[in-house]
């Protein structure tokens, strides 16, 4: 048939003509800032902060006394599991560091407008990942903290309720 024979031709404006249909590509996708594209370990590190805050707010919000102890239990159960964040931040760290390492560099005239633009995007994208890793550490140290406290508060009371009941 005549459109198998037809070759494919592509057009300034990087896409690819087949007879009758044209793909288009889109050479910028993966640098996109867009978070409905981040890579899955971005997801799941910015899932794990937004939990850890969540439990921060829940655990230091007065007037929650009724389900405090419920939060600190669930809490403590969840902070061994939470513990393996932080070699995971590690690891991602060490992925930003050695994509900066190996990029190219662009400076001055050396290259194209759009090359520039990738170079800064994937500069952004870096800059905020490197965010949430620190934002994840940092959450990860105050619930730990929080919930010790809390936990010692708790002992506290029982304690101040024993020797009340004592006298």
């Amino acid at each position: 048939p005549l459109h198998l024979q037809q070759r494919a031709t592509r057009s300034s404006t990087s896409s690819f003509h087949f007879g009758k249909f044209k793909l288009r590509r889109n050479r910028f996708r993966s640098t996109d800032l867009d978070p409905r594209r981040m890579a899955l370990e971005w997801v799941v590190l910015g899932y794990a902060a937004a939990a850890e805050a969540i439990m921060i707010v829940l655990l230091t919000m007065p007037g929650l006394d009724g389900l405090r102890k419920g939060l600190v239990a669930v809490t403590r159960n969840l902070l061994k599991p939470f513990l393996s964040i932080v070699p995971f931040c590690l690891f991602l760290l060490m992925d930003i560091y050695w994509k900066y390492e190996t990029m190219p560099s662009c400076d001055g005239d050396s290259c194209t407008p759009s090359e520039h633009l990738r170079h800064q995007k994937s500069m952004m994208k870096s800059q905020r990942n490197a965010i949430l890793i620190a934002a994840a550490l940092v959450f990860y140290w105050i619930l730990f903290s929080v919930t010790h406290l809390v936990v010692k508060i708790e002992q506290l009371n029982q304690r101040v309720e024993r020797l009340k009941n004592k006298d």
